[in-house]
């Protein structure tokens, strides 16, 4: 195992994430299935589930955009949404709302990007790319919150992304006028 993904199973341990094991019913077939994460500095991690419906969701968008739902930028997305996100209340109230909009046009909108190569580039620089960054900044600057609650690590999470948002779009348009 790699410098970097002990020192993400050490964030995730740290912040009191577990795995969850629930047992097996009798009757349902095992379909193991594993994802590789590579990362840049060469190292990557394997996950395994033990059954083909645990794998995570799809995240159309960024799927289409970086082409592989095993793309380090798409599983960042995923292991945020089910290991930070969904295990709050807040959360999960945020995330109802999120996918009543976003699975109301991404299927589609992915569909169009996979056969539209400047298209996907262009959602992908403008759009997915900033997203992740930002992301990954809120999560930071907020990694302190976690020592009140994972709600306000959340919500904190939330707010600053929001506002970095604002921010970058702010910057855009101004360099763009």
């Amino acid at each position: 195992m790699s410098e970097h993904d002990e020192s993400e199973e050490d964030e995730y341990e740290e912040e009191g994430y577990e795995e969850d094991e629930s047992d097996e019913e009798e009757g349902e077939e095992r379909r193991p299935v594993t994802s590789f994460t590579t990362y840049d500095d060469g190292s990557y991690s394997v996950t395994r589930y033990e059954y083909e419906d645990e794998q995570e969701s799809d995240c159309f968008v960024a799927t289409a955009c970086y082409g592989s739902a095993l793309d380090e930028h798409v599983m960042f997305l995923r292991r945020f949404r089910d290991r930070e996100v969904m295990e709050t209340d807040i959360g999960r109230g945020f995330m109802r709302m999120f996918n009543a909009l976003y699975y109301s046009f991404s299927p589609s909108l992915a569909s169009y990007l996979r056969r539209h190569r400047g298209a996907k580039l262009m959602v992908r620089c403008a759009m997915v790319a900033p997203t992740i960054h930002l992301l990954r900044l809120s999560r930071y600057l907020t990694k302190p919150m976690s020592r009140v609650s994972r709600e306000a690590r959340i919500a904190a999470t939330g707010s600053t992304f929001v506002l970095m948002w604002f921010i970058f779009g702010w910057i855009l348009l101004y360099l763009i006028s």
